[in-house]
């Protein structure tokens, strides 16, 4: 930890520009957004309980809640923080349980011109979509998602003094963790390259020892994410994928490997409607990011799927929509992973309706001079 202080204390001196005058904004926001559902899937599980792999619109046949959240932000020239608060069927998905009401708390220091040190509790940097569905063009996301990390405790370094990229250092307790499990730390990156004024290019990274303490094999994981954006006109066009390592298989014991990967494609249908489709692969078949499944012959495997979304989406404004999504997961033959076993489909659909507002409490302008 001495090594990594001395390393931000240099970076920071070297970036630092002498004397710099400039007129900035001091605010105090409040952040709102709730969405709502009403789900089929064609297994049936227990009345209430969440469907398999699903981050969103879990529950069968009942009108529910996916998220209600609010959430405070501040900044001035030199402090950030934000700290959101969320519940529903998201957080109870998805989220740890010994934090899920928060879904972020953290704060932040200016150390020098465009860098900024965060550390607290954050939504993770890693992922091709997120967790809500008001960022993303289809409400459900993908089995990719529901398996990459939703959360993290530590610190970021970010900086954002060039003209098209963006870069972000971390340092977290390690993979889809709050409080940590070992004596090690998990380091990650986040680099975003602006290919053009409607394009972009991202790749995240994690690297770290998930080995709980008193565990006896190693397991040292690596994790890659790497996605495009692009708008073209009326449409948006999303590919995105990641691969990963681990040191040791929950099944072999070996070194072991996954990949997933997802296209996504909006076509505008005039100023208020938009269709899309998706289409996604996740193979992990050592389950050591997915977990285990029992098998038709009576042994375990890790998940293996295919799927495919379809999607109507209406936004009256821009801060609301109604979408109406359809979609058919498949798994592999051998894995029993839904509670129809007789083709391991599930057929889905979904009614999500989302309201977010974001409104300044207070404001002022104030002049700083970074020296």
């Amino acid at each position: 930890m001495k090594n990594l202080f001395l390393t931000i204390c240099v970076f920071a001196s070297a970036l630092q520009i002498l004397s710099a005058q400039s007129s900035d904004t001091t605010s105090l926001t409040i952040s709102t957004y709730v969405d709502a559902y009403y789900a089929r899937f064609s297994d049936t599980r227990t009345v209430g309980a969440l469907q398999e792999v699903q981050t969103v619109s879990a529950r069968d046949n009942q009108f529910s809640l996916n998220i209600a959240q609010i959430g405070l932000h501040y900044e001035n020239p030199w402090l950030r923080g934000n700290v959101t608060i969320h519940h529903g069927d998201i957080a109870l998905a998805t989220w740890s349980g010994r934090f899920r009401a928060v879904q972020e708390a953290n704060v932040g220091l200016l150390l020098a011109k465009n860098l900024w040190l965060d550390i607290g509790l954050f939504p993770t940097h890693i992922g091709t979509e997120s967790f809500l569905p008001k960022n993303n063009l289809l409400s459900s996301t993908a089995v990719a998602t529901y398996n990459e990390p939703f959360f993290q405790a530590g610190a970021r370094l970010s900086y954002g003094g060039w003209e098209n990229v963006d870069l972000e250092l971390w340092v977290v307790n390690g993979y889809n963790l709050f409080r940590d499990i070992n004596r090690s730390k998990s380091f990650g990156l986040l680099l975003n390259f602006d290919l053009s004024e409607s394009s972009s290019l991202t790749y995240t990274n994690l690297f770290g020892n998930e080995q709980p303490e008193l565990f006896p094999v190693n397991l040292f994981r690596t994790y890659h994410n790497l996605y495009y954006t692009g708008s073209f006109g009326s449409s948006q066009l999303i590919i995105g994928g990641d691969f990963g390592t681990q040191s040791n298989s929950p099944i072999s014991g070996d070194g072991t490997t996954m990949f997933n990967a997802l296209i996504t494609f909006r076509q505008d249908l005039g100023e208020q409607y938009s269709a899309t489709i998706r289409g996604e692969i996740f193979n992990d078949p050592d389950g050591f990011i997915s977990g285990l499944y029992a098998t038709s012959a009576g042994l375990i495997g890790g998940l293996e799927l295919i799927g495919v979304t379809l999607g109507l989406e209406y936004r009256p404004y821009s801060n609301s929509y109604l979408r109406l999504e359809t979609r058919y997961i498949q798994a592999a033959d051998e894995l029993q992973i839904f509670e129809s076993l007789t083709n391991n489909g599930r057929l889905e659909g979904m009614i999500t309706a989302g309201f977010e507002l974001n409104h300044k409490l207070y404001q002022r302008v104030v002049k700083t001079e970074f020296e």
